[in-house]
C-alpha cells in the first residue's frame, strides 16, 4: 500500500530527466559560448597533438630518443603552423582589402548574367538572385573562415604552450588508465592509435591536396591562390562537403576574372585532386572506414559553428572523428558509431 502511493508519481520520472539533461546540454552550450576563445585554443592544440602523434610515433620507431623526437616534433609543428599562420594573414589582409573591388566586379558580372537569363525567361529581371549568392553573402564568408583559424595559429602563444604539455603527456596517459582498469588501458591504446593513424594520413592527404591546387591555381593565374590553397588544405579534414566548400570562391573568383574557360579549367582540377586523393589514396591508406554520415557533418558544422565560430566549424568533424573512433573502440557504444557514421560498415556487413 505504502509503495501505491507514489506509483502514479513514477511514470514522469522519464520525463523529468529528459528535462534536466536537456537543460544541462542547453547550459553546456551557452557555457561554451561565453567560453569560446579559450575553448577554441585548446582545441587547437588538441588538433596540433593528434596531429603530432603519428611524427612522434615514427621518431621514437627510428630509435630517436624520446625527448629528442618530442622536441624534433614540437619545433616543428610550431614553425610550420607559425609560418602558415603568418602568410595566410597576409593573404587575407590582401583579400580583404580587394574585396569591395572584387564585389564589384562579381555584381557586374551578376547583373550582366541576371539579364541573360531574364531575357531568356528563366528567371524574373528584377531578382537580382546571382549578386546576392556571390558578391553579398559568399565573399565576405571566406575571409572569416580563413582568418579565424589563421589568425589563432599566428596570434596566440598559449596554444603552443598547452600542446606542448599535451604532446608531453600523451606516452602517460594510457598508462595512468591501466592503473584504473586494464579495460580502459586496451581500449585507450587501440584508440589512440586510431586517432595517430587518422590524424596523420588525413594530415598528409589534405596537405597534399592543398598544395596541388595552390600551384595549379597559381599556374592557370587565378589570385589569392595561397588562400585557396588553404582552405583546400583546412576544409580537407571535413569529408563529404569539405572540398566542394573550398572549391566554390576558387572557381566563381577564376569565371569572374579570369574567364570560362579558367574557370572550367580549374573545377576539372578540383574534382580531379579530390577524386584521385580522396577517394583512391586516402581509402587504402586509411584501411578502414572511419565515414561520418554527411548529416552529422552538416549539423556539427551549424552547431559548433554558431558556438566556437569559424574554428568551431573546422575543429567540429575531426572532433565526429574522434567520438566514432571512440564510439567504434567499445562494444557497449558501437552502436553510436554506427548511427553517425555514412552507412558503409552497414553494407559492408551485408556482403
Amino acid at each position: 500500500m505504502e509503495n501505491s502511493k507514489y506509483d502514479k508519481y513514477l511514470q514522469y520520472v522519464g520525463g523529468v530527466r529528459f528535462w534536466i539533461v536537456a537543460i544541462g546540454v542547453i547550459i553546456s552550450m551557452a557555457a561554451l559560448k561565453q567560453a569560446s576563445h579559450i575553448i577554441n585554443i585548446i582545441l587547437v592544440a588538441a588538433f596540433f597533438t593528434a596531429v603530432s602523434l603519428s611524427p612522434l610515433n615514427w621518431l621514437k620507431k627510428k630509435g630517436v630518443p624520446k625527448w629528442l623526437a618530442t622536441t624534433i616534433v614540437v619545433f616543428s609543428i610550431i614553425l610550420i603552423f607559425g609560418l602558415i599562420g603568418l602568410l595566410i594573414g597576409e593573404s587575407v589582409n590582401n583579400f580583404m582589402d580587394k574585396l569591395p573591388t572584387l564585389q564589384a566586379q562579381f555584381d557586374s558580372f551578376a547583373t550582366k548574367t541576371n539579364n541573360q537569363l531574364a531575357n531568356l525567361g528563366i528567371i524574373n529581371a528584377n531578382d537580382n538572385i546571382l549578386s546576392n549568392i556571390t558578391g553579398k553573402s559568399l565573399l565576405p564568408m571566406v575571409a572569416p573562415v580563413a582568418s579565424g583559424f589563421g589568425s589563432v595559429l599566428s596570434g596566440s602563444a598559449l596554444i603552443f604552450i598547452i600542446f606542448i604539455f599535451m604532446i608531453a603527456e600523451s606516452d602517460q596517459f594510457a598508462k595512468k588508465l591501466s592503473y584504473i582498469s586494464a579495460d580502459s588501458s586496451q581500449h585507450s591504446v587501440q584508440m589512440i592509435k586510431q586517432i595517430r593513424n587518422y590524424f596523420g594520413i588525413k594530415t598528409l592527404t589534405s596537405l597534399s591536396t592543398g598544395i596541388l591546387v595552390g600551384v595549379s591555381l597559381y599556374i592557370l593565374g587565378v589570385q589569392f591562390a595561397l588562400l585557396w590553397g588553404f582552405l583546400a588544405f583546412i576544409l580537407n579534414f571535413i569529408p563529404s562537403i569539405g572540398s566542394f566548400i573550398a572549391a566554390i570562391p576558387a572557381i566563381l573568383l577564376a569565371l569572374v576574372l579570369n574567364g570560362p574557360m579558367i574557370a572550367l579549367i580549374a573545377m576539372i582540377i578540383y574534382l580531379v585532386i579530390n577524386t584521385v586523393i580522396g577517394n583512391v589514396i586516402e581509402p587504402q591508406l586509411m584501411g578502414r572506414n572511419l565515414g561520418i554520415s554527411p548529416l552529422v557533418v552538416f549539423l556539427s558544422m551549424m552547431l559548433f559553428g554558431y558556438i566556437l565560430g569559424p574554428v568551431g566549424m573546422l575543429i567540429a568533424t575531426p572532433l565526429a572523428i574522434v567520438l566514432k573512433i571512440i564510439f567504434d573502440s567499445r562494444e557497449v557504444t558501437r552502436g553510436l558509431g554506427i548511427l553517425i557514421g555514412d552507412g558503409r560498415e552497414i553494407e559492408e556487413s551485408e556482403d
